[in-house]
């Protein structure tokens, strides 16, 4: 015998663990030692008996915790505050005596920590631990209604399963209704609720900004930056085009929109590339060096190649673009080159000495370059993230003394150094790498990737050089990292990847299309040659009929398979008094055997006896009793057919 307290306990737990699970990584740490010390003594307080918290114990704990939380609760600060707090009143009610409201309260303190989840993360855990949920608040919804009524209500282990089996079909028709609709239901720009959140924000790699000394690169992490599509790339092709910084200021390296007319792309093999990114609340569009055009998204494209979406990422988006990697960009005839040759004020005279020998060696731009290259080898410069100079003077510490440097260091030197030179230069923020992912055929860029690297003005055209693969370790540590995932990590960040494109970026865009799609489809069918249009329409007719005749039998099957031997009986004995007697409906509030005398029918109550005898407990329902029962209701199907 099972107890219908034990098996509301057990869904209990069970909801509040998948109500938790998705929201645990942000929730404050004492708030995470408060949830899983509850969890686990709420499991033994129900075993023992003995509850931690009593009724006003519960009701201060749960006012200090308002009024620590709602205090910090402000307009750009609204959901971690929220959910903190929501997890801390779950946590309370698992450490008190639980009735009926009781167990009612905590699945919808549960429910609501899962939707907190989702306006801080939609990961790819979200969705089967909604899918769970509702099957567990729905079962144990139907289990209160028992368990209202009676407290102590025990079941024999067959019954409690034909009760667990019956309540688990209910949430099969909401599910089916939530997939309808997602697919149904136009998407708005922004997320729902999208207000209560703080704009995204992450430390990250990628800045629009360059100082070197200042360390912001040092931060980045294995944080997702975005996902890229397309076939694979030799290594000295996968960089990734952000934003170009055409200003100096000091030490600081920024971005000014030129305004001269648009560069192009000549050369190379056109490669097709779909890029999947993040929410940011930034305008940043990335895409493979050079680009020659982006669709997808409404974008702003500047003179230089930079592309920005017209309205901050506060959403995943999608979108494609096309880059020849292996081109040449070329600067239009009437280029300005003056902004490209401006200096900071103060340049270390070492810095000068080095540029005028440079200038003095070399007559032309390439025999320069050539030169400063040469130079960069001779310093013996090495590529590192730690022990960096500092940022009083970056560029001559980088160069002469501490000779260790980021890519900022590397790019913003070689920059400076080529405008001494007369060179026009600029520097180009983005990514460099890539770990190429096979079962999705994609790269995954992270912000351990963000680079930084220089181009220069040769000839009419603006040549891409990396000074970061002068140093003397490139081989082992800028040139070395991409290629590197885990056959775990390909495949967990392969169903992520899936799980974004089928559910995060999934909007009135892709809708139209599968729409269009669906459209064209069907009237290529309509106009085909080999199927007359009558015989499309017939054929779709009867895959209709055949799907609704299928379904009809499905939920007949499901229905008859949750019936006791008793209720089919009865099915089949109202049926057949319908047949006989003509009988719109016989009410279910009717009594057998009164309606049976009325009908003034032997055999009607030969079997109103014997049946409300099984109903009630005092005759078995054997083998041989169902038989003569189900003969009792042939012999009145025979005097129908009479």
């Amino acid at each position: 015998m099972l107890r219908i307290k034990t098996l509301l306990d057990i869904l209990c737990f069970a909801a509040v663990i998948l109500g938790l699970a998705p929201l645990f990584p942000w929730l404050d740490l004492p708030v995470k030692v408060i949830v899983v010390t509850a969890v686990g003594a709420g499991i033994v307080t129900e075993w023992r008996q003995r509850y931690w918290l009593k009724g006003w114990s519960a009701t201060i704990l749960t006012l200090i915790f308002f009024v620590l939380y709602l205090t910090q609760i402000n307009l750009s600060n609204v959901v971690a505050p929220a959910v903190n707090l929501l997890a801390l009143l779950l946590s309370i009610r698992l450490l008190t005596e639980k009735q009926g409201r009781h167990y009612l309260q905590i699945f919808v303190l549960a429910l609501f920590c899962l939707a907190g989840s989702s306006l801080l993360s939609l990961g790819i855990l979200y969705f089967p631990a909604l899918i769970l949920m509702v099957f567990v608040v729905t079962i144990g919804l139907v289990l209160l209604t028992f368990y209202h009524r009676d407290p102590g209500l025990r079941l024999k282990r067959s019954a409690a399963m034909t009760l667990l089996k019956t309540a688990a079909i209910l949430p099969l028709g909401s599910l089916l209704l939530m997939l309808v609709l997602f697919f149904v239901l136009p998407r708005t720009q922004y997320p729902m609720w999208n207000f209560l959140n703080a704009q995204p924000s992450a430390v990250t790699g990628f800045s629009e900004q360059v100082r070197p000394g200042t360390f912001a690169s040092n931060a980045a992490t294995k944080d997702l930056a975005f996902r890229a599509e397309c076939a694979q790339l030799p290594p000295k092709q996968l960089y990734w085009r952000g934003t170009v910084l055409n200003s100096i200021n000091g030490a600081s390296w920024s971005r000014t929109s030129p305004t001269h007319k648009a560069e192009r792309v000549v050369g190379g093999t056109p490669v097709s590339c779909t890029i999947t990114l993040p929410a940011s609340n930034k305008r940043f569009l990335f895409t493979l060096d050079y680009p020659i055009d982006l669709e997808g998204i409404r974008t702003q494209q500047d003179g230089d190649l930079v592309f920005s979406a017209r309205r901050p990422l506060r959403k995943g988006v999608s979108y494609t673009c096309r880059a020849r990697p292996a081109g040449k960009l070329l600067a239009p005839s009437a280029a300005e080159t003056q902004q490209y040759l401006k200096l900071p004020d103060q340049i270390s005279p070492r810095v000068r000495q080095v540029a005028e020998q440079i200038r003095a060696q070399g007559k032309s731009a390439p025999e320069r370059i050539q030169l400063l290259k040469e130079f960069f080898r001779a310093q013996q410069l090495t590529y590192a993230n730690t022990d960096l100079p500092g940022p009083t003077a970056p560029m001559d510490e980088f160069l002469f003394d501490k000779k260790r440097g980021y890519c900022e260091f590397f790019a913003s030197s070689f920059g400076v150094l080529l405008r001494l030179c007369e060179i026009p230069a600029r520097l180009v923020g983005g990514y460099h790498g890539g770990d190429y992912n096979n079962f999705g055929d994609y790269y995954l860029i992270t912000e351990d990737m963000a680079h930084v690297w220089v181009e220069a003005l040769v000839d009419g055209r603006w040549e891409r050089l990396d000074p970061s693969t002068l140093a003397q370790n490139a081989a082992t540590g800028f040139l070395n990292r991409g290629d590197t995932l885990s056959l775990l990590r390909r495949t967990r960040d392969g169903l992520e990847f899936l799980w974004t494109q089928a559910i995060i970026t999934y909007d009135l865009k892709k809708q139209l299309s599968v729409v269009r799609s669906g459209s064209k489809r069907a009237s290529s069918l309509l106009s085909s040659a080999s199927i007359p249009a009558t015989s499309t329409l017939i054929y779709t007719a009867a895959i209709v009929a055949g799907l609704f005749l299928f379904g009809t039998a499905a939920r007949w099957g499901i229905r008859q398979a949750h019936l006791t031997p008793q209720q089919r009986l009865l099915e089949k004995y109202h049926k057949a008094l319908q047949r006989r007697y003509q009988l719109e409906q016989i009410p279910a509030t009717t009594a057998l055997l009164e309606h049976a005398r009325e009908l003034n029918d032997p055999n009607c109550i030969i079997f109103a006896r014997r049946y409300s005898a099984i109903l009630y407990g005092k005759k078995p329902l054997t083998k041989a009793e169902y038989a003569y029962l189900s003969a009792l209701i042939q012999q009145i199907q025979k005097h129908t057919a009479a």
